[in-house]
């Protein structure tokens, strides 16, 4: 579990199915990721293995729901995935509608860059997001993250029946320059 100011990120659990389904089914939040909307089976089963994640040895996926201090409510999800092989951890988010513009993304990607950091004692911590989604990536460079690569058509978008290959930006940071 990881707290900040305004928010708690915990393990996801088999209750969580109305957040995954509040994001994942969103259009406009699901814009910029590569996956499609989900319906709910779909979201069941991702729901389990995102649940099945915190069961494996080693840990390498670490997807929390995001839930807010002042009136407890699921706003989204967070994620930090390891590879102990690079000491590296890849971090990411999602948040509703309501949660957009607050500084609640900028406070969850603190966080999350501070637990690998200091918990997982990665050496580098990286976030990959969509080049239109300028939110996201003005969060990473608030969060002193350098953009070290723009990635031609590296990511295939499924949406609906169509296919469309975008582009992907790659930011990260190293222990050090914290």
């Amino acid at each position: 579990m990881i707290k900040t100011e305004r928010l708690i990120m915990r393990p996801f659990n088999e209750n969580d199915l109305d957040i995954i389904m509040n994001l994942y089914s969103n259009e406009e939040i699901m814009k910029h990721m590569p996956n499609d909307v989900m319906n709910v089976e779909k979201a069941q089963k991702h729901l389990y293995k995102v649940v099945g994640g915190w069961k494996e040895k080693p840990q390498v996926n670490f997807e929390m729901a995001v839930i807010s201090k002042d009136d407890q409510k699921k706003i989204g999800r967070s994620r930090i995935h390891v590879n102990y092989e690079t000491d590296t951890a890849m971090i990411g988010w999602l948040l509703l509608k309501e949660g957009w513009g607050k500084g609640y993304a900028t406070e969850m990607t603190r966080a999350l860059m501070d637990y690998s950091f200091d918990v997982l004692n990665v050496h580098r911590v990286c976030a990959l997001c969509h080049p239109k989604n300028i939110g996201s990536w003005k969060v990473l460079e608030k969060c002193n993250m350098r953009r070290e690569a723009h990635f031609i058509q590296k990511c295939k978008y499924v949406k609906g029946d169509k296919i469309m290959w975008e582009d992907e930006l790659e930011y990260a940071i190293l222990e050090s320059e914290r």
